[in-house]
């Protein structure tokens, strides 16, 4: 619980800090990259304080370029 009020506040902190700041600077390519990356890891920070099974991105990556360092090697022996 003490995590999922931790991720609330940094939502709220970031929300009361930075977006008047992108605003009134009319940042708005920073301020969509900003609500993005904050929406993405509220999401995946609320979800773990909840302990719900995540994937591993690792494995992800592993299985998208797996066939490829096999073949670079292949290539240098």
């Amino acid at each position: 619980m003490l995590l999922l009020i931790g991720v609330i506040l940094t939502l709220t902190w970031t929300v009361w800090k930075e977006i008047p700041h992108l605003w009134k600077q009319k940042k708005r390519k920073e301020l969509w990259l900003l609500a993005l990356a904050t929406l993405c890891i509220t999401v995946l920070g609320t979800l773990q304080s909840l302990n719900t099974r995540l994937p591993n991105p690792l494995s992800w990556l592993a299985a998208i370029l797996g066939p490829y360092p096999k073949a670079i090697y292949s290539l240098f022996q």
